[in-house]
Parts: C-alpha cells; structure tokens; sequence
C-alpha cells in the first residue's frame, strides 16, 4: 500500500513497531530521521511530502505462512516417500515373507509408543530453534542412513554365501535408524504444529488458526496420495537401487531448504524466541513450589516465583535451566516417591490433568482400527477377488474424501466452532462406518467389499475433520510450558492403539475372520465417540440444544 510520509506519521510508524506482529514492519526508507527531513534518503525516498512503498502487515503474514506451509510440504513428501517406499525395499530383501516388513513397523510404533513422552519432555525444555536443528538434522539423516543400509542389503542378500551375518546387521542398522526417524520427526511435528503455529496465530484471531491447521492437514494428506504414485513411478523407471539412493539424496538436499524456511519464519516472530515457563506455585502438589526470594540469576532472566507464567529469550540461558523452572526437591525417601518424578510418570500425569484430555483419549482410539486402507483390509479385499486397480482407485477416492474434510472443516468452524464441530465429526463418522459393520453380514462377497470400501472411503470426511477439531482444542487449551510432553503422550497413545492394532492382526489371521476386527474397530470408533461426548458435557454442560430443537419443532407446526 502506498502512504503519505511525513515526520508524524514516521514517528506513529516507529512507536507502533513495539506492538507488530513481524518485526520488520518498517518503513524501507534506509535513513535516519535527520535525513528524513533533509530529504536526503534515497532508493524510492526522495523527500518530504514523497510517497513510499511499504509491504502490509497482510502481504508479510501471507509470506511467512507460505514458507511454513512449503518447510511442512518438503517435510511431509519425504516422510510419505519414504513411508511408502521401505516396504517395497524390505520386500525386495524378501521376497519370500513379509516378516521384514512386520518388523520395521513394529520397531518403528514401538519407539514411539515408549518414548515419545521422553521427546516431548525435550522439546519443552529446549530452545526452539536448536529443537528444530536437531530434529531436522537427525530425521533426514536417519533416513539417509537407513536407505543406504537398503542399498547395502540389496547388493549383500542374507542368501550369499556367508552374508547372514551382514545380512542381520543391517537389518538391524535400518530398523535402527528408522526409530530413530520416527522419534526426531515426531519432535518436528510437535514443535511445528503444536506450537510455532498457535504462537504464529495467537494475535490474528482463532479464524486464522483454523485455517492454517486445515492446509497443513491438507498438504500432509495431498503428499500421502501424490507421494507413493511418485516413487511408483520412479521404482519402474530405476532400479530398487538407484531409488534407494534417491531418496537419499533427497533427505540430504531437503533438509537444508527446510531449515533455512523455518529459520525465516523464527526469525520473523518475536514470540518464537521467548520460553514460557510454569512457576512452580501454580502446579498442583505433585510439584513443590520456590523458594519466595528469587536467586539473582533467575531475575536477571525474568525468572519470578511470583507469577504463574513468566518470559524468558529463547537463548543459551534458557537451555542451562531446562526451558523451564525446575524446584529443587528435598530427597524423597521410597521407590514409590522416585518413580513419581520420573519424566516418563510425570509426563502421563500433566498429561490426565489437561482440559482436553478426552477428547485427546478419543483421538487416540481411532488409531485401533483395521477400518482404513492399510496392509490388513487391503490384504482381506484382494483376498475377496478385488482387482488391485479397484484398491487403488478406492485409496484415492478416501484421500480425496479427506483433503476435502479440511476443506469443508473451516467454514463448518465458523459456524459450530471447535467443540461442536467435534462431536458432530465424530458422530458422522460413527454414521457412516456402520456400513462396514452391516457388510459382515451380507453373503455376497462383492456387494458386501463395495459396502465395506464405501463406508471406509466416505467416513474418512468425518475422522479428518474430527482430527483438526482435537488438534486444535488442545493447542488452544494446553499451556505453552507443556505442549511438548502432552504432544508426546498423545503421540505414544496414538502409536500404542496402532500397535495393538497389529497385534489383533497377529491373533486372527484368517481373511474369513475379518468381521471380527471390524466389530473391534467399530467398538473402537464408538468408544472414541462416547468419550468425546463426555468432554462436550464436561465443558458445556450438555451435547445439543434441545430446547431449541423442541421450540423449532413447536413453532413449525
């Protein structure tokens, strides 16, 4: 936009940069105030009473949201490349047996089932910008590692002579370093999602939030359907090898453009640089309080036991206190007393005193289903005579019925907002996976898989949308100081019910047997749907407005 400069509206423009969102919200004049009325100041300033061009405050929201949502894309496609394309890899080990393949996602669940309480307990204490570093840092070059131990698996086959040594080695390695991605892009995710965009967010309104959870949810959903078509194509144009060192390639490249978008994005929010820190006082009594006089160090920091909430500079300092303020404890007596301040304990307890606790329950226990396009019903469905371009076509289609739920979940917020947008979710996707439920029991295999993909392709409307809403109530309801750990337990919940989920496909193993698990998942879905119910009566005293519902109803007749 174009202004008319003049020495009060340059002083009005000075004193308003304090309270800007961005810090470079200045006027690129390039001179001081004495220049400025000499008329001094060149490059587009030629004096007083002269108009320059200056970026809005809109245009440099817009251009930092564009390089966060570019860093979550170069993320994201990685993550599905690589998702897709290591059991292709473990299968071209193989050949003969999809134990390799068992092996690396239960290795992979596992890890973050235990110790993404640990992870998150890190990122709250960390820095922000050395969080980010690291977990860059080691995600893309675990992957790395681990598609170089493919390319050494499948030049060295455990059936050379001699080579089943190797060969267990590095199964091991890739296992090894494919946790290790797991764990360190977990930590991406939370630090990204669950904070730098509430921080990025708080001052444009809960409108703006919305939005941009629902395009990352649409990028990371667009980038699984358009991911694996992509390595597809690759593997049938290259070698197993040469893909296996593309992918390589590029984790090694990507990583260096996704740091440099989020550094940008650090750099032009003041927020992301200051810690918040939980005084001790306002904790329940699993913590003890401070001391009431403050030791100099932490007043040089802005460190009071006085306050509930306190900012300290996201710096060096911060790190050699923890990220936060940590009471010293008279020595406990007791195993019992010495397993309560475990961070692996005390994690799952701030976890079950969070507000949003149900609905994060909930959430999780979508995760136990064998009711999604995964290994399990794709295996059953081409068992039932399923063409494998109908199972393709039908993924699709339950990739597109999600990226339009975060399509269609903005405008329903702005109507319903979070919590009824929620229940309501949950309830349509309940709705519609009944059909599965009612295949079980149609003896015409054919109609009976058509009721089945139906149900799964369209209830995906209803989990998508449901995900965005629980995603966004507990990044509106967990304090700033805790968003690490409860990100991390929510994480290992959702990683243990996918866990459980493939020991169920361990124990009933006959396609005949499938109606079983599916009753299992609908349970599941219907659990999840009563305990989220419980939370909108916790919080707004009821689920519907039957009142308005019977006025309506009265005043129609």
């Amino acid at each position: 936009m174009e202004i008319q400069f003049s020495r009060s509206a340059a002083m009005a423009e000075i004193t308003a940069e304090s309270d800007a969102f961005l810090p470079e919200r200045q006027l690129d004049c390039g001179g001081t105030e004495e220049e400025l009325k000499a008329g001094s100041v060149g490059d587009g300033v030629a004096g007083f009473g002269e108009k320059v061009q200056v970026l809005s405050d809109e245009e440099k929201l817009s251009h930092l949201v564009r390089c966060l949502y570019w860093s979550h894309f170069l993320s994201r496609w990685g993550d599905r490349m690589w998702e897709f394309a290591v059991g292709l890899f473990m299968l071209q080990v193989w050949p003969d047996s999809l134990l390799l393949v068992a092996i690396y996602g239960l290795v992979e669940t596992a890890s973050v089932a235990t110790l993404g309480v640990v992870v998150g307990e890190l990122v709250d204490k960390w820095p922000r910008l050395r969080m980010v570093q690291l977990s860059l840092g080691i995600q893309n070059g675990s992957v790395a590692a681990a598609a170089l131990g493919i390319v050494l698996l499948l030049l060295h086959p455990g059936t050379a002579p001699g080579g089943f040594g190797t060969f267990v080695m590095l199964v091991v390695i890739v296992n090894a370093f494919g946790a290790t991605s797991a764990l360190s892009g977990m930590a991406m995710d939370i630090v990204v999602e669950r904070d730098w965009v509430v921080l990025i967010a708080e001052k444009q309104g809960e409108g703006f939030l919305t939005q941009i959870n629902a395009a990352m949810r649409r990028i990371d959903l667009s980038c699984k359907l358009l991911a694996p078509v992509a390595v597809g194509f690759m593997m049938s144009s290259v070698s197993m090898l040469s893909s296996a060192v593309l992918i390589a390639i590029w984790n090694v490249t990507s990583v260096w453009v996704e740091y440099w978008l989020l550094h940008h994005v650090y750099m032009a929010v003041p927020t992301l640089q200051q810690k918040s820190i939980v005084d001790p006082a306002s904790k329940s009594s699993r913590s003890r309080s401070l001391d009431e006089s403050s030791t100099p160090g932490e007043v040089e920091l802005g460190i009071l036991a006085s306050g509930n909430i306190v900012q300290v500079e996201d710096n060096e300092e911060v790190r050699l206190l923890g990220g936060r303020v940590t009471p010293s404890r008279p020595q406990q007596s007791g195993i019992v007393e010495k397993l309560k301040h475990l961070p692996l304990v005390e994690g799952w307890a701030t976890y079950m005193h969070q507000e949003a606790m149900l609905a994060g329950l909930a959430l999780a226990l979508l995760y136990f289903t064998v009711l999604s396009f995964g290994s399990f019903m794709t295996a059953v469905l081409n068992w039932r005579g399923i063409p494998a371009y109908a199972l393709a076509l039908a993924r699709g289609v339950a990739a597109l019925f999600g990226i339009l739920a975060t399509v269609i979940y903005p405008v329903v917020h702005a109507r319903l907002h979070t919590v009824r947008t929620g229940i309501w979710s949950i309830w349509i996707q309940c709705s519609l996976l009944s059909l599965c439920v009612v295949s079980i029991w149609i003896h015409n295999s054919r109609l009976a898989s058509i009721l089945l993909i139906s149900g799964v392709a369209a209830s995906r409307l209803g989990l998508w949308m449901f995900d965005l809403s629980v995603t966004q109530l507990m990044q509106e309801s967990v304090p700033e100081a805790e968003r690490g750990v409860v990100g991390g337990v929510q994480k290992s919940l959702q990683s243990l019910m996918d866990m459980l989920t493939y020991v169920v496909g361990m124990v009933i193993v006959h396609p005949q047997d499938f109606g079983i698990t599916i009753c299992m998942s609908y349970g599941a879905v219907m659990g999840a749907a009563l305990l989220y119910s419980m939370h909108v009566y916790r919080v707004r005293g009821h689920l519907f407005h039957f009142d308005r519902f019977i006025r309506s109803s009265w005043y129609s007749r």
